[in-house]
């Protein structure tokens, strides 16, 4: 029987590989810095290691102004009107289920009540919200490296991929909104 590695520790693998990819390369560019590929290796592994790091930061800093508390009430959290032709248009309704999920047992109805899988969802949003900003961020690395394009180009597939669990979290959220109002609704 196969054991899945939990993506906590996947995370966590690929960001140690990648600051030790970071420190190997750039300590042998130091020892031979004619040679570029060791250059671009050191900046590869560092891109890695940050990309992984800002996803374990994100919750972090969502957790110390929050405390995971949220309010789907709120102007942030709610559907806009142009969002299901958007939703439309990308098929998330059918691309959804194949989504990796950090912690699948923070979205389950046998675990949590409703208000609180809500709650999880709107979580779960604002991180990757903020890991998407933390992406775009990388891009300030190509001024003391170079490579304008390269820095772009991971910065924006990066944020691309943590917006569509966005669009998996505000695309769910409305329908567990609707079964939550009713049931409230119907208990006196």
């Amino acid at each position: 029987m196969s054991r899945q590695l939990p993506l906590r520790r996947i995370l966590l693998l690929v960001m140690a590989a990648g600051l030790t990819g970071c420190l190997a390369f750039g300590a042998a560019y130091c020892a031979r810095p004619g040679t570029a590929w060791y250059f671009t290796a050191a900046v590869a592994s560092g891109m890695f290691a940050y990309h992984m790091f800002i996803r374990f930061l994100s919750p972090a800093v969502l957790w110390l102004f929050f405390r995971k508390r949220y309010d789907y009430r709120r102007r942030w959290f709610q559907q806009k009107p142009w969002e299901p032709e958007l939703y439309r248009f990308l098929r998330v309704k059918r691309w959804k289920a194949n989504a990796v999920t950090y912690d699948p047992r923070e979205f389950s109805l046998r675990l949590h009540s409703l208000e609180e899988v809500i709650n999880n969802m709107c979580h779960a949003e604002a991180v990757h919200e903020l890991t998407a900003v933390f992406s775009l961020a990388s891009v300030l690395f190509a001024i003391p490296f170079g490579a304008v394009p390269v820095f772009w180009l991971t910065a924006l597939a990066a944020a691309a991929a943590d917006l569509s669990c966005v669009a998996i979290q505000r695309y769910n959220r409305p329908r567990l909104v609707k079964i939550s109002e009713r049931k409230r609704a119907a208990d006196p």
